[in-house]
């Protein structure tokens, strides 16, 4: 777990960097981009957002999409932004299907 929490900014500024070096290690050219963007129109691939979820995860040791809310909620930048800032600050507002989808897939050892 986390020892300091980052702030929404540093939240969002780290999502925003990693999506950059995802692209610019894949060779993709990196347009601007912002929270209303989708996350697959930045130029992600789904193997990408995979990618982007582990660096996060490994950065703040936290995984929310493991916990309490499932990835394919989550469209635009910002939906992925407010997904950690909301988690990280314990401000997620759990729809009780994803919290059992969650306590299902724990169970069961696999991911949601």
């Amino acid at each position: 777990m986390l020892t300091s929490k980052p702030t929404p900014a540093e939240i969002e500024a780290t999502v925003h960097r990693t999506i950059v070096e995802l692209l610019e290690r894949s060779g993709e050219p990196v347009e601007a981009f912002d929270n209303q963007d989708d996350l697959m129109a930045t130029g992600l691939t789904s193997l990408d957002l995979a990618a982007l979820i582990a660096l996060l995860e490994r950065k703040w040791k936290v995984d929310p999409f493991l916990e309490v809310m499932t990835i394919t909620k989550v469209r635009t930048v910002g939906d992925l932004c407010r997904a950690y800032q909301d988690f990280i600050n314990g401000t997620v507002e759990t729809d009780p299907g994803d919290a059992l989808r969650a306590a299902h897939a724990r169970a069961s050892g696999r991911r949601v």
